[in-house]
């Protein structure tokens, strides 16, 4: 594990102002809710194509914003993950001719780099108890697979991978893999389920589309995930909802109608409540969703 030298939906300059009430504007996204409910964790960058990409905190109520990453040696970052335990972030960030996956101290402290593989390593995520790491690696001009290491980025493994491109791998109870792929399909993405071994795969959504980014409920019942399932184009850049299914696939149902793209959304741990990025042309920004009553609610972050 290599310690860094670094220091660790607006901009640093935004965050000095003085004046408050004023709210961050530009692109902010991949949010993640801290397991205790309080907290929540974000990219944050005022003109994606020119700034760089930081990662910051702030109350869920969108108080008390802070800049958890200097980092300009990397100018995107990406997937910050709360551990369970709540101590400690994971993310991803290009550096070099890759990217590679870092951890840090829920306030920023502690920056390492806890890969050092070639190509791109990405889109990290815990295990249940927080001993093991799960993420996708891809080589140059290879295809993204599945591997898990251990917490301190020891005994680095891959996963059985299908044939074919196989996404955002979730650890679930006991020795099972949730993950999406376009396995036997073409052009298409659907969310399937494994054991970790590659025994007793399950296709669980059967769309059109790119369906990725499941993310299993605090009490392993549902699975939430967004869809450009309803794009009469199925663009890639196209219009996603979010849908929740049941984790057998049955019971399905979209739970977002919004223009332009809802996206990563992530549970609260009240199993009630998702947190998600919602962009269009005249909105961007996070936005919770109250599943019992339908209610979404923008997340205002103020310095």
């Amino acid at each position: 594990m290599k310690k860094l030298s670094f220091l660790a939906l607006p901009i640093l300059l935004l965050l000095n102002c003085k004046s408050e009430g004023q709210e961050l504007e530009g692109h902010i996204g991949r949010p993640d809710i801290s397991p205790d409910g309080t907290k929540i964790v974000f990219i944050y960058a005022r003109d994606a194509s020119k700034d760089v990409w930081e990662i910051y905190s702030a109350d869920i109520d969108g108080k008390n914003v802070r800049q958890l990453t200097t980092f300009p040696e990397a100018r995107i970052k990406k997937g910050p993950v709360w551990s369970p335990d709540g101590q400690s972030i994971l993310f991803h960030a290009d550096i070099e001719d890759g990217a590679q996956i870092f951890i840090m101290g829920a306030n920023g402290e502690n920056l390492y780099q806890l890969t050092q593989l070639p190509g791109y390593n990405v889109e990290p995520i815990w295990s249940p108890t927080g001993g093991e790491i799960i993420f996708n690696s891809i080589l140059e001009q290879g295809k993204a697979k599945m591997f898990i290491m251990d917490r301190d980025g020891s005994r680095i493994r891959e996963l059985y991978n299908p044939e074919g491109e196989n996404w955002y791998p979730r650890k679930l109870k006991g020795d099972k893999i949730l993950f999406t792929s376009d396995f036997k399909q073409r052009d298409t993405h659907n969310v399937f389920s494994m054991n970790s071994d590659g025994s007793d795969i399950r296709q669980l959504t059967f769309l059109e589309g790119i369906n990725w980014f499941p993310e299993i409920s605090p009490n392993m019942d549902k699975i939430v995930f967004n869809s450009n399932k309803d794009d009469p184009e199925l663009r890639d850049s196209g219009n996603y909802n979010l849908y929740i299914m049941n984790t057998d696939g049955s019971g399905m149902e979209r739970i977002t109608n919004l223009p332009g793209q809802e996206l990563h959304a992530k549970w609260h741990p009240d199993g009630d409540k998702l947190v998600f990025e919602w962009h269009d042309p005249t909105s961007k920004g996070l936005y919770l969703l109250e599943l019992s009553t339908g209610n979404i609610r923008k997340i205002r972050l103020i310095p």
